[in-house]
């Protein structure tokens, strides 16, 4: 017989369902159920507010709610009722909550079930309020967990370099399990008594430690012990001496020292105890940025870069400087030559005269070349010249030019230098 829970003064209750099932269920009173299943109800009788899909077969706790909590402001009676009737339904559990938020239970009603695979309907049975209906979906339990749960530890702390942990460790324990879930999680420290495991566990002696870790799900499963093995080391003294730092610039100097176009500074630190953390530079008085990579400097000028480093224990070195300065390189040495070209008529013959005048503060070497001939005059003295007319063995000529190489040596370098002069076009009859 299906049991009704009106708007009158009744405890939770569990309503039993027909046939085989009742006995089941019956079996359940006084047990909590496996899963809670919640259904409420507001203002609205078209439909539940909220309602479950799905569920497990198996004990079941069935709570029916309609008051002001789940927005039933105007005191509307709804029912939660399953069908026990429809083709196509279980109908293995038959629940009948009536429920209004002036009940004696405020609208809030609890039943136990036991629920079987399949489909349910249910549906509110005030009328007018047919739209309240729908379905929950009841799968089969899984099957049984027998796969112990995964369980992995690490060591945190700081290392030194041989990989010690100085001072202290932690050892964090991790366990998961995708089936029955995990239980239960153990360590056990050197060798001592296994211990539940709820927050990492810290190791300040000195010394080599070995922590064995295991963990159990919720089907007992409990996975094989492994352990993690790990040594800490004493502290060494504070670091309190900060970084030795120093800068070198690099670049082709001039004769009074100066970089010629461009200067790169390199900067190098060094810091034997708790090591180099950071190196920085300003250049020209601007703010201190990261050094990287060495600094180019290519502006003309007089320039100071700054530089200083900072160790991993927060010592800072005092600023040093490096100055130096960027000049504009000079122009390529040459033999200075002035050149002339011209043609003229001797008889019925036209000659190419080319002279070359050393300008310079040393003796040339000067080469005179044209489509008809060449010559070379060695050890023209400054403000001297070279001097070649050339039989062009024709009575006629068009325009052409005529080339002079001149070699000297200025300040201990070979220099040569070339020059082109133009003649004009001439007919000698």
């Amino acid at each position: 017989m299906a049991l009704v829970i009106a708007a009158v003064a009744l405890p939770t209750v569990w309503l039993s369902g027909v046939g085989a099932a009742a006995q089941d269920q019956s079996q359940q009173v006084g047990q909590a159920a496996e899963q809670t299943l919640v259904w409420t109800a507001d203002n609205d009788y078209t439909q539940y507010k909220s309602a479950p899909t799905t569920a497990t077969a198996g004990p079941a706790t069935i709570i029916f709610e309609t008051n002001a909590s789940t927005g039933n402001t105007s005191g509307m009676t709804h029912t939660l009722t399953f069908d026990v009737s429809s083709p196509g339904y279980n109908h293995d559990v038959n629940v009948n909550i009536v429920a209004s938020p002036f009940d004696t239970s405020g609208g809030r009603h609890e039943v136990q079930v036991n629920l079987t695979p399949g489909t349910y309907r249910y549906y509110c049975a005030i009328p007018g309020h047919s739209g309240m209906v729908g379905e929950i979906v009841v799968t089969s339990a899984g099957p049984t967990d027998t796969t112990p749960p995964q369980v992995s530890a690490s060591v945190s702390g700081e290392e030194n370099a041989d990989g010690d942990y100085v001072g202290s460790a932690a050892v964090t324990v991790s366990a998961t399990d995708t089936e029955s879930g995990v239980d239960t999680v153990e360590y056990a420290l050197d060798g001592g008594a296994f211990q539940a495991y709820t927050a990492p566990v810290p190791v300040n002696q000195v010394g080599e430690h070995t922590v064995r870790y295991r963990a159990a799900d919720k089907a007992g499963n409990t996975s094989e012990v492994q352990s993690v093995t790990f040594t800490v080391v004493a502290p060494q003294p504070k670091d309190t001496t900060p970084p030795t730092v120093s800068a070198a610039v690099s670049g082709t100097k001039d004769a009074d020292g100066d970089y010629v176009d461009s200067a790169t500074v390199t900067i190098s630190a060094t810091d034997t105890e708790s090591g180099v953390d950071t190196v920085e530079y300003a250049l020209d008085g601007g703010a201190f940025q990261a050094y990287t990579a060495p600094v180019p400097v290519n502006q003309v000028g007089e320039h100071t870069v700054s530089y200083r480093a900072t160790d991993k224990a927060g010592n800072t070195s005092d600023v040093a400087t490096a100055d130096f300065t960027v000049v504009v390189a000079p122009p390529p040495a040459e033999t200075p030559l002035t050149v002339t070209a011209s043609s003229r008529c001797v008889g019925t013959s036209v000659y190419v005269a080319v002279t070359a005048v050393n300008d310079g503060d040393v003796p040339a070497t000067v080469t005179l070349t044209t489509p008809y001939g060449s010559r070379t005059v060695a050890d023209v003295a400054p403000g001297k010249q070279a001097y070649q007319s050339f039989n062009t063995r024709a009575n006629q000529i068009g325009a052409g030019k005529a080339t002079v190489t001149g070699t000297s040596f200025i300040d201990g370098e070979k220099v040569t230098t070339s020059y082109e002069s133009g003649y004009n076009a001439i007919s000698c009859g």
